[in-house]
């Protein structure tokens, strides 16, 4: 997986690589997709069983979440 931004050693956010950075950074990785089955495991617990509108809920607030 191609990493999709960067992080320094002090904390700072680089979205890209900067060209000949002196700077230490490290990559950081983009997240996958989780399945369906990935997240009523997670829900179970909560939950006890997950609907197809609890899915499609958890879906909406992962997507958000990725746009941030």
């Amino acid at each position: 997986m191609k990493p999709s931004a960067y992080i320094s050693d002090g904390g700072i956010l680089f979205k890209e690589s900067p060209p000949d950075s002196m700077i230490k950074l490290t990559p950081l990785y983009a997240m996958r997709e989780l399945t369906d089955a990935e997240i009523q495991e997670i829900g179970k617990p909560f939950l006890g069983y997950v609907t197809f509108d609890e899915l499609d809920f958890a879906r909406a607030i992962l997507q958000k979440a990725s746009e941030k």
